[in-house]
């Protein structure tokens, strides 16, 4: 059977985390697609050609998953944690 935390601090703990995986993420994306951008620059062969693709189409999907964690901490977990503190007169 499914919960519902109800405590504060572990509703903006989860926030925090979850907006610091989405920040440790893109910062990754950053480094390895400048990365890759550089070995490019030298190396073109077939699977490296077929392994950058492939990159690609895991950022497309990437993306917007970071944006979607961002809406849902935003627009879900921050309105819970203000109607929780209402509740509990915190």
């Amino acid at each position: 059977m499914a919960t519902i935390d109800n405590d504060v601090d572990s509703v903006k703990k989860i926030r925090g985390e979850l907006l610091d995986t989405v920040d440790d993420l893109q910062e990754q994306l950053k480094k390895t697609d400048a990365a890759i951008e550089e070995v490019a620059a030298v190396w073109g062969d077939s699977q490296f050609v077929k392994f950058k693709e492939g990159f690609e189409q895991d950022k497309d999907v990437i993306n917007p998953l970071c944006k979607d964690i961002e809406d849902f901490e935003g627009d879900v977990l921050l309105p819970l944690e203000n109607i929780l503190r209402r509740y509990l007169e915190l």
